[in-house]
């Protein structure tokens, strides 16, 4: 199990890395684009690949593309569906560019259409951008809150997807975040209960489909389908829950993210000596209690 977090890159991408291997990561999630905006910068094949060979003389592994929020694959509105195929399909390339494993995203909403034809929609998408993607890129679906009319917040979402793509099952895997559990009503909090919580997702999905974690606490109620991140032991998840679920060893090939806020100082600037001690806080965690 690899721990590391998301990084914000800005215009200075090969400085992340940097930053990222000295607070003591071992993995590393970026953005390729900006989150909330719907074009993907030209990248030349020169930077890519010093983005590339940067991490790995770092140990960052593995690369994680995070897709732009803007994404929704769950809707019957044309224009919107097609845009979210583009940018998706054009992720995954840029994934193949910087080295990256997988590329996570948010499967959208099906805006007032139902479950299941937003399900389908989901599923029509990806085949449509599997068709037009690196092979060497997997393809994450990440669990949501379950807000409004919001797709994936059950296990049951994600396992109908994936079961209408058997064709891409070596190319398609699952993301869960323990803040997005926690929103949608999955209680973590407790050793007995994340076991259970795992043992759902191993049933309906498979926890061999499972790549990516995004460990992240949260100060919102379980089950109030609210998306707020929070910094590790600041949130109402209980570590023990957190504990139980990092020292599974069927999790053991998982690669864990935290996407928490990093801590600022007065003038606005980046408190890394803290966010190194969420690391640490969070690889202590992946260790059993004796």
């Amino acid at each position: 199990m690899r721990i590391g977090r998301h990084m914000p890159t800005g215009s200075k991408p090969l400085k992340a890395i940097e930053t990222a291997r000295q607070i003591g990561c071992q993995a590393i999630q970026v953005f390729a684009s900006n989150p909330t905006g719907w074009k993907l910068p030209v990248l030349d094949e020169k930077s890519g690949q010093a983005f590339s060979t940067a991490a790995r003389k770092q140990e960052l592994n593995p690369i994680v593309l995070h897709a732009p929020y803007l994404i929704n694959l769950g809707t019957l509105d044309a224009t919107i569906w097609e845009k979210s195929i583009l940018l998706l399909t054009g992720t995954l390339q840029r994934g193949a560019q910087l080295g990256a494993s997988y590329v996570v995203f948010h499967t959208g909403s099906h805006r007032g259409a139902g479950v299941p034809t937003g399900l389908a929609r989901i599923a029509q998408g990806i085949e449509r951008v599997m068709g037009q993607s690196p092979a060497e890129v997997m393809l994450l679906l990440e669990n949501d809150v379950g807000a409004g009319n919001a797709l994936g917040h059950s296990f049951e979402h994600l396992a109908t997807v994936l079961a209408h793509l058997p064709q891409y099952s070596q190319r398609l895997g699952v993301c869960l975040d323990t803040a997005h559990l926690w929103g949608a009503g999955h209680d973590i909090g407790t050793p007995q209960a994340a076991q259970q919580v795992l043992q759902h997702f191993d049933d309906t999905v498979g926890l061999a489909r499972l790549k990516v974690l995004h460990l992240n606490d949260t100060a919102m109620a379980l089950g109030s389908h609210r998306d707020v991140h929070t910094r590790l032991g600041e949130g109402i998840i209980h570590p023990t829950g957190l504990r139980a679920l990092l020292t599974d060893p069927r999790l053991s090939h998982v690669a864990v993210l935290m996407e928490t806020p990093i801590e600022t100082d007065e003038d606005g600037k980046e408190d890394w000596v803290h966010d190194a001690g969420q690391i640490a806080y969070a690889k202590s965690l992946c260790l059993p209690i004796e």
